[in-house]
């Protein structure tokens, strides 16, 4: 069946790096990258606002930066969870962090995998707390949690989702305010040393909740215009942010080929699967998941461009530019093919 008006964009970040440990591994021993190469090489090239993972997906969007200079991911979840926004938001979300003589390693967020019951008895001892400070902490679900506040605070956060497995003291609040929020995270962390909870999640074997991050501050952004029909994700943050825009949001097909036949107008498909390998430093789980997509994912959108089931193929892998695929393109055999090395970027 023809479908001249599938476009989908595929938000692929981390799928070019930054990697540098590939020019150093031998060609022989490379995965066969022939059509992710002959797709770039073919591809019209142009520049893409994303240059970074999760900013991308606020970019996808159009949403700019609040005042602060933080994504208000806070205000916009809480928009789709149904709680009440206030001037300025925060997420305020359970971590555990592992700490030794000079770092403190972030561990974990939703891999805690908090029940409902657990974090109403956190939020609870730690509401006692902040009440001093007039501030109440609200659950949207056990792993989001937000502060809302009446004036806008001199404050710059670090987006969590940015900061598994990453030493988080280069990324503590900044700011005219910090000091004062960096002392209320010292202060909880004190208060959920020996929380009952925690406790028994430490007699369980489990990781235990031992600080709160905040992140993605500002206000309800406006709603703008978006292009996207539908959007395929796993995600939760670009979940909310389609849900925002009243786009429908839908888990990940099985399949490239169930893709295409549900495929009409704009679709946006996003995929994490190379960011992890490069957040903890894996060359060869980056590769895996590199030739994952490409034999999965590219090769049967490709056949469906040629078969005139999809006019277009846009790929964004968040390195500032995007690449562009239509029937046309792809006959450009002249072109030459350039190594993927060529393409990853290997900036860090």
């Amino acid at each position: 069946m023809v479908m001249p008006d599938c476009h989908i964009t595929l938000y692929v970040p981390g799928l070019l790096g930054p990697q540098p440990a590939l020019t150093q591994l031998p060609v022989k021993e490379l995965p066969d990258f022939s059509l992710l190469e002959k797709s770039l090489s073919r591809a019209s090239v142009s520049d893409d606002p994303a240059q970074e993972a999760y900013a991308g997906l606020f970019q996808l969007f159009d949403i700019p930066t609040d005042a602060s200079g933080d994504y208000p991911a806070a205000a916009i979840c809480q928009c789709i969870q149904q709680l009440e926004t206030g001037t300025f938001n925060l997420r305020a979300d359970p971590v555990h962090l592992q700490a030794d003589m000079n770092s403190a390693v972030l561990r974990a967020h939703q891999e805690l995998r908090l029940d409902e019951n657990e974090a109403m008895q956190l939020i609870d001892t730690i509401n006692e707390h902040l009440r001093q400070d007039n501030l109440q902490l609200v659950m949207g679900q056990p792993h989001h949690w937000y502060l809302s506040l009446a004036e806008s605070p001199d404050l710059q956060t670090s987006p969590l989702p940015t900061l598994l497995f990453q030493d988080i003291n280069p990324h503590l609040p900044r700011g005219g305010e910090a000091a004062d929020w960096r002392r209320l995270m010292n202060e909880l962390q004190m208060l959920l040393y020996d929380h009952p909870v925690n406790q028994q999640r430490e007699a369980e074997g489990k990781l235990t909740v031992n600080s709160l991050w905040l992140w993605g501050g500002g206000a309800l952004p406006d709603k703008q215009p978006v292009k996207w029909q539908r959007v395929y994700t796993d995600d939760w943050l670009l979940d909310a942010l389609a849900r925002f825009h009243g786009v429908s949001s839908e888990d990940l097909p099985q399949s490239a080929e169930d893709l295409i036949e549900e495929c009409d107008g704009e679709v946006l498909l996003h995929m994490d699967d190379c960011l992890q390998p490069l957040y903890l430093q894996d060359p060869f789980g980056w590769l895996e998941a590199v030739q994952q997509f490409q034999n999965l994912w590219l090769q049967p959108l490709v056949v469906a461009l040629r078969d005139k089931r999809c006019a277009s193929l846009t790929l964004i892998p968040a390195n500032g530019q995007r690449y562009l695929l239509t029937r046309k393109l792809l006959r450009r055999w002249w072109k030459p093919r350039r190594r993927l090395a060529e393409w990853v970027s290997d900036e860090r």
